[in-house]
């Protein structure tokens, strides 16, 4: 694996677990806010929309590494 294909690899993994802390992170402000938490609550979601903030230019970053496939030559 080239250094590039590591580096892409390690970006994409690291891109997926934020999703996936994004995701418990809601559901955890969610139940605090259902449980009388509001204000709390609400600092969360501020901070998940600054992680979200992000998620753009992670993805370009990202789509910039990947290898470009270019299609095969048809041959007649």
């Amino acid at each position: 694996m080239s250094e590039k294909e590591s580096i892409t690899t390690l970006l994409t993994l690291l891109e997926s677990r934020q999703s996936r802390l994004t995701a418990a992170c809601k559901e955890i402000a969610d139940w605090v806010d259902h449980n009388g938490g509001h204000p709390t609550a609400m600092r969360i979601r501020d901070r998940l929309n600054d992680i979200d903030k992000d998620v753009p230019s992670i993805q370009h970053a990202l789509s910039s590494l990947k290898p470009i496939e270019r299609p095969l030559p048809k041959f007649r």
